[in-house]
This record gives structure tokens, sequence and C-alpha cells, in this order.
């Protein structure tokens, strides 16, 4: 009896799951953001390898897979403030692989990704009417702050 190869079986689930997405007239975006998320585990589980470098891959697939799940379910239209997520999703999994392995190298990549994704998330939050004049008043409480003068 032969083995079925890896690759061979993700295919073979692959035509499943479309097949039944197919036939159920399923939300397409679901289906697959699922398919993600569950490749995304499986190497973080170890399915696909044992060695620490799988949860680069892992970390990536999972992070977008959630975030792919998140918008099928709640609606595309917040991609808008979520894209920074693109960017932490390798410093997701740079950051597992720095705790699997303690390689320093890994450590500073994914912390200059996170302060990244930090800074994005801050520019792309920042459009919104709201944080614009809640950052406004803050701005201006600060700049009376320093008008007033001190008492000795």
């Amino acid at each position: 009896m032969s083995k079925v190869t890896l690759s061979a079986a993700l295919a073979g689930i692959f035509f499943i799951i479309l097949g039944i997405v197919l036939i159920f007239d399923l939300n397409a975006n679901l289906v697959w953001s699922v398919i993600l998320l569950a490749l995304g585990l499986g190497f973080e589980f170890g399915v696909f390898g044992k060695s620490y470098g799988r949860f680069v891959p892992g970390g990536i697939l999972t992070t977008i897979g959630v975030l792919f799940l998140f918008c099928s379910v709640i609606g595309f239209s917040y991609l808008k403030f979520l894209w920074p997520v693109f960017v932490m999703a390798p410093a997701t999994g740079l950051i597992q692989a720095y705790f699997a392995s303690r390689k320093k190298g890994l450590l500073v990549s994914a912390m200059v990704l996170f302060a990244m994704t930090a800074f994005f998330f801050g520019v792309s939050f920042y459009q919104t009417v709201f944080l614009r004049i809640v950052f406004g008043v803050l701005i201006i409480v600060s700049g009376i702050a320093l008008l007033i003068p001190k008492k000795r």
C-alpha cells in the first residue's frame, strides 16, 4: 500500500472543501480564510515540520487567516483600518521563532516590524474624525499647560 504525499493530501482536502462550497453555495471568503487558518495552525503545531522555522509561516498564515475570518464575518470595509496586520503577520511568526530558538536576530526583526505595525495602526486610526478631534484637543491642552506660569 502506497502512502499519500503531503501535497496530494492538501490538494485533495482543498478540492473537497471547494466542492462543498460549490454544492452548498457557502461564502467562499469564509472558507478560504478558514483554510489559511488551518494551514497556519498546521505549521504552529508541527504538522509540517519540527524546527523552529515553522513558526514564521505558521504565524503569518494564522494571523492573516484570523484577519480574513474576522473580515468575512464582520465585513471587509474594516480593512481600511486593519491593513497593518499584514505587517504584523511576519512579526508574529518571527517572535514565535525567537521564543523557540532564542536567536537575537529574530527578536530584533520582530520588534522592528511590531514598531512599524504600531506606527501604521496609529496612522490608520488617526484618519477617523473622533481620534483626530481627541488628539487635537490633547495637543491644545498641552499647549495651554505650557503657557500657564508655574507657581514657585
